[in-house]
């Protein structure tokens, strides 16, 4: 409705503002001067043309053969009861799925954890000389770095 309403705003602008700017042209435009020469017999034409239309449609019902519509089947409608059980069968299996991903992550995050608290732990002994070999027990002149 809003659209319609600013067409045809926007339209009677635009036939406004086209009439203004053309004004002049349209003074010293000639060719509709001859036309109510023929206007008489414009009409009378029309008219006949319209009597001629009216008296066919008349006299031969003013039907319009309309084919006939196929006639469409429709499909079977799901019970509720189908349509619940398929429902909570997807839920189910859609929580599982998440369930088993979710635990699954959890799994590998933890085992990548340790792994990688091993790995830096061997690295950081192996580095600084703290093997067991080399530890030095119950001494009293140990270097900063093997009491971190």
């Amino acid at each position: 409705m809003i659209a319609a309403i600013l067409a045809l705003l926007f339209l009677t602008y635009g036939v406004y503002d086209h009439y203004r700017m053309f004004l002049p042209e349209y003074r010293l435009s000639t060719w509709q001067q001859s036309v109510p020469t023929y206007l008489p017999f414009i009409m009378i034409g029309s008219i006949i043309l319209y009597v001629i239309f009216s008296m066919v449609a008349f006299f031969t019902g003013g039907s319009v053969p309309v084919p006939s519509i196929p006639s469409v089947e429709m499909p079977a409608v799901p019970t509720l009861t189908d349509t619940t059980n398929q429902i909570s069968k997807s839920l189910n299996t859609a929580v599982n799925s998440i369930s088993n991903s979710a635990n699954d992550l959890l799994e590998s995050t933890a085992n990548a954890g340790s792994s990688l608290y091993n790995s830096l732990n061997n690295s950081l002994n192996n580095s600084l000389g703290l093997n067991n070999s080399t530890k030095r027990n119950g001494n009293m002149s140990r270097s900063f770095l093997e009491t971190l």
